[in-house]
């Protein structure tokens, strides 16, 4: 499994923001979001919209049941946030399809007339 730089720069305390993580390891923008998405598939990374940056998800038994109820708002605030974002796509997804649709029709047409029989 490929080590993830960006795991050594992040905790669960503190929200860092991609130009923080730029500065702090040297990579790129798209190397950090690249990194960080991989991250996401591996552990809960908390991202909010409200809040700049992302933190890892604290250790669940290490918390008192104050602290459960605010991590599990976060978690469920960043959750909300990726739902949002997928109903975007979703939608402009649609436009994609309907445009390979009419191409893919457009296309069937001119087959179909240009095998048209002529009578002359």
């Amino acid at each position: 499994m490929k080590e993830l730089v960006i795991e050594k720069y992040l905790n669960s305390h503190e929200f860092k923001t991609r130009e923080q993580l730029q500065e702090e390891t040297g990579l790129c923008d798209r190397e950090i979001r690249k990194q960080i998405s991989e991250l996401k598939n591996r552990r809960v990374v908390i991202y909010s919209s409200s809040r700049s940056g992302y933190r890892l998800a604290k250790e669940y038994k290490s918390m008192s049941n104050q602290q459960r109820q605010e991590e599990k708002r976060q978690i469920e605030h960043s959750l909300n946030d990726k739902k949002s974002r997928v109903k975007v796509l979703k939608k402009q997804m649609r436009k994609d399809i309907a445009y390979l649709k009419k191409a893919e029709q457009i296309e069937l047409e001119e087959q179909n007339y240009n095998h048209i029989p002529r009578i002359d």
